[in-house]
């Protein structure tokens, strides 16, 4: 078996929620032995935009600190080398963000040379409102991934807080516009798909 199965961990994030919610992820995949890896896709908007919001700004110089941006091309070219790929987005009317889809649409090398096929893969999220379209959201990420044939793995009923965030889809959690606040039950659903993903990778590479 492959003790040490490598899992790239793609997220995009405006606030920094999605970024917590990859850091639990990469959590849960490091205490079953993984090597990860996180890589946060940019915004794909004018900074003069960004600065215009003094909380979207203060925010981004924060995340350039702790996770710095890579350029599409580089993502996707780390994407045929990890064992396992989960990714994450918040949502956008009930789709994963431009900048996820953006990423996704420039990857038809890896479709043509089918690099990602049998590669393990997850997916989680986060919305402002109870509603705010986290379960299509999920499955709007699995679209690409099921066509560039990978395997697609989400939380199970055996971590019961799954009763309470996110969907056997995947993790999510609802952060209000008020609050930066992800409740632990988030954390831990987010941390088991990480578990979750590791533990299959190995067991595909032995």
């Amino acid at each position: 078996m492959k003790n040490n199965p490598s899992v790239l961990i793609i997220f995009y994030t405006r606030r920094g929620n999605t970024a917590k919610m990859a850091q639990a992820v990469a959590q849960g995949a490091i205490e079953e032995g993984a090597n990860i890896k996180l890589m946060r896709i940019a915004d794909d908007v004018p900074m003069e935009i960004i600065k215009k919001d003094e909380t979207w700004f203060e925010t981004h110089q924060k995340l350039e600190k702790t996770y710095p941006t890579s350029d599409e091309f580089a993502i996707i070219e780390e994407m045929s080398k990890a064992d396992a790929i989960i990714f994450g987005s918040p949502t956008r009317f009930g789709n994963m963000s431009h900048e996820m889809k953006k990423m996704w649409d420039l990857s038809t090398d890896l479709w043509f040379t089918g690099k990602l096929i049998g590669k393990v893969g997850g997916v989680f999220t986060g919305a402002s409102s109870v509603h705010g379209g986290q379960e299509t959201t999920a499955v709007s990420m699995m679209f690409p991934m099921l066509h560039q044939g990978m395997i697609i793995v989400g939380p199970s009923y055996d971590t019961k807080e799954l009763h309470e965030s996110g969907s056997p889809y995947g993790p999510s959690t609802i952060v209000g516009p008020n609050s930066d606040q992800i409740k632990e039950v988030d954390l831990v659903v987010a941390r088991s798909l990480g578990a979750k993903v590791t533990k299959i990778a190995a067991k595909l590479a032995d």
